[in-house]
């Protein structure tokens, strides 16, 4: 019988295929091994350096530069505060046992809840459990805050305690400690949006935020890494604190006895542009600007409820909104001196010229009144403003014609921004005539100022250019901007913006205007002694058959030798006006006095109207241009001359007035001073004055300074110091200190 055979595969074949197999398939997971490392590598590098990073990533904000006054006085701070941060995965405690977690969830409730009552621990203390599904915390996040805005004490308290889950974020808080004050100034923040100062100047203020984080290293140990924030600026405001107070309790006592719209008040320096004060009676506290101080009336509180979103909205806008800034009126007689100059540059009139007012002008149809029906008779220039003369305007602006009349309204700066380093400035361009519109009646209304608008800071610049020698000065709120160290990042110097008329001609309105307050209609804001000269102002706007549209204006200024103050006061828009009821002229009054007592300036006439001055007679003022501030201060001293600087420096590059000028004994000179070649090294000198010892010596040896005293005289207050204020010498100088009670202070004019 024949045998089967079976074939077998070759065992080495097998082999082959088997190694073969094996190598193809080492080489797809070499490839994929490859492609995860060097093509997907950097990616999955970044995102486990992103998870090591980002889980405590936290923006460290920078402190906000603070706004102060112009002697320092804070009116926005921020300070650095700490938001309360849980971590529900880390609280959970996933790896622990019951009783471990138990206690440790326990101790931070317990601490939690002694300094923030307010929250919801029953959720708090569910979202740290386990579900039993997932293993992981019902509340499955890494970031929940708290408690907002909590002080440092707070802060320190919670970590000494080593919580578990609990960390802190630092942030800021911006505080106004002066609420109210400067309101429509100072502004405020809400949100993105800001007002005012904190909006003009907010990139000044904003500063740099830092960071912090943990990353862990190769070994997972925890490396936390900080990068320092770098704080904002901080912002010198022109603004006088005391100045300020005065004009809010002033424009507050009147809107209390007179309800109106608005009350407002401007003071500043006429030959420089700088506001010393800017206050409305509609102000609020820059703390809680949605609270409304009308709300504590029950009548206003039922309009209130009645009135739209949209309405309440606007309410609040214009509550928040500066009137002296962004709001317009008809600026009615305080425009009567904008005409009489521009004629008087034009050589059209002079002084003693006279004109017929016999209490109306009849033109084409339009009967024109003056406010005295019965009329003023003769009067010259000097008169028709004193008496605020409609008719003589009328008069005045026919004989300068349209052109001319145009000219001098534009030059002066009605119709466009003054450029006031304020936001949403108002040109009121729209409500002025176009030149091409003015005919014969539109011209007669005009030089009395009606048929148009202006605002406040419109007004005042104007007026101030007719009485400082003619210089239209852009107005200002902000001096110098300054970094951490004291360096000057930005600075406002004074700013000509047009020459506007003659010093002649300025000098002629000056004295002339005194008349206004010694006889006419502004003589309710006579002071016995000083020498003032202003001009009113009554205007109706709109229809006349709106009782209610009026807006009562009166501007100041003195001394009227040398100008120094030039003063705004406005009661817009009075309920159930009655002429010669409400007047504006004794809060005039009111705060010149305050500046006077405030400044200690002396009268200028004794009671028999002799002219008051520590030497009689005038001086001619030198040219001490180009001249270092020490020997110029010697000058000014042997002159009997006071001084103000501009500036930070100690070389005199302008000054006001001019050389060569005649001004009377103790008159003040404005020196406008910069950094010479070899002024490194020095710093302006603080005031101290009536400060205690110890303030004193604090602030002078902060800035930089000795201070010296009698050490047996060192109680009281600062009554006088050498050098003086304001004067840039070497830091290290001894600062000499004379002390003594207030009432033995005598005359410190000459350290204004």
């Amino acid at each position: 019988m024949k045998k089967k055979r079976i074939k077998i595969a070759p065992i080495k074949g097998r082999l082959y295929f088997t190694f073969f197999a094996f190598v193809i398939f080492l080489t797809i997971l070499g490839g994929r091994v490859y492609y995860w490392k060097t093509v997907k590598g950097a990616e999955f590098e970044n995102r486990a350096k992103e998870q090591q990073v980002n889980r405590y990533d936290v923006m460290v904000q920078a402190n906000r530069g603070s706004i102060v006054d112009r002697n320092n006085q804070p009116f926005a701070v921020s300070t650095i505060v700490y938001n309360v941060i849980l971590d529900s995965r880390v609280l959970a405690l996933p790896n622990s046992d019951e009783d471990t977690r138990k206690k440790q969830q326990d101790k931070t409730f317990a601490a939690l809840e002694k300094n923030f009552p307010e929250l919801d621990y029953a959720e708090l203390r569910h979202g740290v459990q386990i579900n039993p599904e997932t293993q992981k915390p019902y509340t499955d996040n890494s970031w929940k805050v708290l408690a907002k805005s909590v002080d440092k004490e707070i802060k320190e308290s919670l970590e000494a305690q080593q919580l578990i889950g609990i960390y802190f974020e630092q942030t800021t808080k911006r505080t106004y400690p002066l609420k109210t004050l400067a309101c429509h100034v100072i502004g405020f923040m809400r949100g993105d949006a800001k007002w005012g100062i904190e909006n003009y100047y907010d990139k000044y203020m904003t500063g740099t935020p830092g960071r912090s984080f943990i990353a862990y290293d190769g070994n997972s140990t925890a490396v936390r890494q900080e990068y320092n924030a770098e704080d904002g600026n901080t912002v010198v405001t022109t603004i006088d604190y005391t100045m300020q107070q005065y004009a809010e309790t002033i424009v507050q006592e009147t809107a209390q006895q007179w309800p109106s719209e608005t009350v407002a008040i401007m003071v500043m320096n006429p030959n420089t542009g700088e506001i010393y004060a800017m206050a409305d009676s509609n102000s609020f506290d820059l703390n809680n600007p949605d609270e409304i101080p009308a709300m504590a009336d029950e009548e206003f509180q039922q309009q209130w409820e009645v009135m739209t979103n949209e309405d309440q909205i606007d309410y609040k806008n214009t509550m928040w909104n500066n009137f002296n800034v962004v709001s317009s009126f008809e600026p009615g007689s305080i425009f009567k001196p904008v005409t009489v100059a521009a004629a008087l540059e034009e050589g059209i009139i002079r002084p003693e010229d006279t004109f017929n007012c016999t209490g109306a002008v009849e033109m084409y149809e339009e009967t024109m009144r003056c406010h005295l029906r019965s009329g003023h008779g003769v009067l010259d220039v000097q008169g028709a403003l004193a008496q605020s003369c409609n008719p003589s305007m009328i008069y005045i602006s026919q004989k300068m014609g349209r052109e001319t009349m145009y000219k001098y309204f534009k030059d002066f700066g009605f119709g466009s921004r003054t450029g006031i380093d304020l936001p949403a400035e108002e040109s009121a361009a729209k409500a002025v005539y176009a030149k091409d519109a003015i005919g014969p009646v539109e011209l007669a209304t005009m030089s009395f100022g009606q048929g148009f608008n202006a605002t406040a800071v419109q007004a005042i610049t104007a007026f101030s250019a007719v009485i400082n020698g003619g210089n239209l000065m852009k107005p200002y709120v902000v001096s110098q901007v300054i970094d951490k160290d004291g360096n000057i990042v930005y600075e406002n110097e004074p700013e000509i913006k047009n020459h506007v008329i003659s010093r002649e001609t300025s000098d002629a309105m000056r004295i002339m205007m005194k008349a206004t307050i010694e006889e006419g209609t502004g003589k309710k804001a006579k002071i016995e002694g000083y020498s003032i000269g202003g001009k009113t102002g009554t205007a109706q706007n709109g229809s006349r058959k709106q009782n209610n549209k009026w807006a009562l204006s009166c501007l100041t200024y003195f001394p009227v030798e040398n100008p120094q103050y030039v003063v705004l006061t406005l009661i817009y828009m009075p309920e159930n006006y009655q002429d010669g009821v409400q007047t504006p002229v004794p809060m005039t009054k009111k705060m010149m006095e305050s500046i006077i007592k405030y400044k200690n300036i002396q009268p200028s006439y004794a009671e028999d109207g002799t002219i008051i001055n520590k030497k009689q007679g005038t001086v001619t003022v030198d040219d001490y241009t180009g001249s270092d501030i020490f020997s110029t201060l010697l000058s000014l001293d042997s002159k009997n001359l006071n001084y103000q600087t501009v500036g930070t420096g100690n070389v005199v590059v302008n000054q006001f007035p001019h050389g060569g000028t005649q001004v009377e004994e103790g008159s003040q000179i404005t020196l406008y001073v910069e950094k010479g070649e070899d002024d490194e090294g020095t710093m302006p000198v603080p005031d101290v004055r009536g400060k205690t010892y110890t303030e004193a010596v604090t602030l002078l040896n902060d800035s930089g300074f000795e201070a010296e005293a009698d050490k047996e005289k060192t109680k009281g207050v600062v009554l006088s110091q050498s050098p003086k204020y304001g004067v840039s010498v070497e830091l290290g100088t001894k600062i000499t200190l004379t002390m003594g009670e207030k009432e033995d202070e005598e005359d410190n004019t000459t350290n204004e």
